[in-house]
């Protein structure tokens, strides 16, 4: 999984991950990119390693905008008024909006996420402040 990280005069902290992983960037601006959500973050880490380890099956996170999901050995962010609970699955778009969905819906491996969380969390307490 391939990202990057950068800080924003304006924005603050911003993380950026290539297709397919977009939509993990797109969480983490939302929803998860001041200190004050450190202890959200680490929650999430821990989480996401108790799945990992087989301690617990799964386990849901909702923010204002996306839905977290872990289970399987996965991660998978779905943005939430893109979700098919909210019906756009079936409102018949055309094929050429598939691009969307990969940034507004992605999944990887734990492993992978956990990484991801870990190194976002050093970046905004790095700079940060």
């Amino acid at each position: 999984m391939d990202y990057q990280f950068n800080q924003d005069y304006i924005l603050g902290c911003q993380a950026s991950f290539a297709m397919p992983h977009e939509a993990f960037g797109h969480w983490l601006n939302a929803a998860l990119h001041q200190p004050q959500h450190d202890a959200e973050l680490s929650r999430i880490i821990r989480q996401a390693e108790s799945v990992l380890a087989g301690a617990s099956m799964s386990w849901e996170h909702a923010s204002d905008e996306y839905q977290l999901i872990l289970e399987d050995g996965s991660a998978r962010i779905c943005h939430q008024s893109l979700s098919e609970d909210y019906g756009l699955a079936d409102a018949g778009l055309e094929n050429d909006f598939d691009f969307y969905d990969e940034e507004a819906d992605s999944h990887c491996g734990l492993e992978d996420f956990i990484d991801a969380l870990t190194d976002w969390q050093s970046f905004v307490r790095e700079n940060s402040g």
